[in-house]
């Protein structure tokens, strides 16, 4: 149970259910910085290369390093606010987010902008892993769905003009506007939490962190994802990539059986017993993983193979992202009209069928064929991510939304990093290859893109069969109560 909230800083003459709105319009700042950045930062990645001299292994870095710490401090982050207070960690992480935009802004060299965006990816962990539980407990049952559908179940309800805004900074200003941007809706985000959030805490929770779980996980992954991008570099048979990829396996073996041997573990492996959270988690993992992977490929062929500027390939990617803006405010109709688990397992469909569109290009294909493939991915996005996160908070009690929400936070960034390293790596070793051997930049990458391309349509048609296996279409009172009784394997 969350505990009774301190009402300094609340806004004077609103009611209750008013007072919970602004909550859900504080919580989606802290989420729409997320997603603003995670939408631009793949268009400026050929402006960082040419204004400090990038590599590419670099670039990678710029968004893997972020996702990696994220990803090992998502659920130790949703832990801290169920101890010190859920509205307290939240604004810290909205303190951090800042620091590490301005950071990254205002660096000169490859490594400060890496480390720009670690900060960064350590704000971001609190806003990702407290906002479904700062909403979850702020509104009543009856309610939930809907705030969680329009608010932070579904975070890129304006990703599609973040596309254009990103590319507009970047062909008008500057590559380093796209970090400056996010400063006024972090303060805005402030204030509007300050005002109208009541502190929450989980009463019944355990009081420890896990301190050796989280540099097991953040050393393991650090390592797996090393190998990854570095692998082409250094060799893919030598011994730093084995080594790095052995010990990066080993840690995760490791962290697993830390995992059930601490009072208080990062991951409660316990939730995925529950079958529609663990159906959610599967989908979250496999089209999340999708969506980093296409996002940061995608603007790159589009600007460096068919030689668009960052403007244009913000366009040109809008079909992926525009779709959330038609169907966000639809996705409580749609579950109640044809079902959680047939609308989820549809999208994914959808999503499977897009990325194998986009992996059967040539180099002769135009924008035409892609833009077909982004549509139908996009559509997956629409139609999957907020009946995703609802899914799979509506099944947890309330006393479980914090860890909960955060193990699904963990999921979704933890897909991300491997994706785009395994995605990623597979690219960069055939661009290397075709480029030594004297093919021309649109074949190169191409070839590159198309072998990226085959790899997500592999995971996210695993994502659509365990979507329908595992999502359910019950009640929320069905899933709580099938939660304590019968959703166990």
């Amino acid at each position: 149970m969350a505990a009774p909230a301190a009402r300094i800083g609340a806004l004077p003459g609103l009611t209750e259910a008013n007072r919970r709105w602004w909550t859900l319009a504080g919580t989606c700042m802290g989420l729409f910085v997320l997603m603003l950045d995670s939408t631009v930062i793949n268009l400026g990645t050929d402006a960082d290369r040419r204004d400090i001299g990038a590599t590419t292994a670099g670039l990678q870095w710029v968004v893997n390093g972020y996702l990696l710490v994220l990803a090992s401090t998502v659920v130790t982050a949703g832990r801290l606010g169920d101890i010190l207070g859920r509205r307290r960690l939240f604004l810290v992480g909205m303190a951090l987010f800042s620091a590490g935009s301005v950071i990254c802004a205002t660096s000169n060299q490859e490594e400060m902008l890496v480390a720009g965006r670690l900060v960064q990816g350590l704000g971001a962990a609190p806003l990702l892993g407290l906002s479904l539980a700062i909403v979850s407990s702020a509104f009543p049952a009856a309610e939930r769905p809907k705030a969680l559908a329009s608010g932070p179940g579904c975070p890129r309800w304006r990703s599609a003009s973040d596309r254009w805004l990103g590319g507009g900074l970047l062909e008008a200003v500057s590559w380093r506007w796209i970090f400056w941007i996010n400063l006024p809706f972090c303060l805005l985000g402030v204030v509007l939490v300050l005002a109208s959030t009541p502190e929450q805490r989980d009463e019944t929770g355990g009081r420890r962190i896990d301190v050796p779980g989280l540099l097991t996980i953040g050393l393991a992954l650090a390592l797996v994802v090393l190998a990854l991008v570095e692998g082409k570099t250094w060799g893919w048979s030598s011994a730093a990539t084995l080594g790095s990829f052995a010990a990066g396996v080993a840690l995760l073996v490791a962290f697993w059986f830390i995992e059930h041997r601490v009072r208080d573990p990062i991951i409660e492996f316990d939730l995925f017993r529950n079958r529609p959270y663990l159906g959610a988690s599967a989908a979250g993992f496999c089209l999340v993983g999708c969506y980093w992977a296409v996002m940061f490929l995608q603007p790159q062929y589009l600007q460096t193979a068919l030689d668009h500027s960052a403007l244009v390939a913000g366009a040109m990617v809008l079909p992926i992202t525009a779709p959330m803006i038609v169907l966000s405010p639809l996705s409580g109709r749609l579950m109640a009209l044809f079902g959680t688990r047939a609308l989820m397992t549809a999208g994914m469909a959808s999503g499977t069928l897009g990325l194998v569109v986009m992996a059967l290009i040539a180099p002769t294909s135009g924008y035409g064929v892609l833009f077909v493939g982004y549509l139908l991915f996009g559509l997956a996005l629409g139609f999957v991510y907020a009946p995703m996160s609802a899914a799979a908070m509506m099944a947890m009690p309330p006393e479980k939304a914090g860890i909960a929400a955060g193990v699904l936070g963990m999921n979704r960034v933890l897909a991300g990093a491997l994706t785009l390293a395994v995605a990623g790596a597979l690219f960069q070793h055939v661009l290397v290859d075709d480029t030594a051997a004297h093919e021309s930049v649109r074949v190169a990458y191409t070839s590159a893109q198309s072998v990226a391309d085959w790899v997500l349509v592999g995971l996210c048609a695993i994502g659509t069969v365990l979507t329908w296996a595992f999502v359910s279409d019950a009640d929320p009172a069905t899933h709580r109560h099938h939660h304590r009784h019968s959703h166990l394997f």
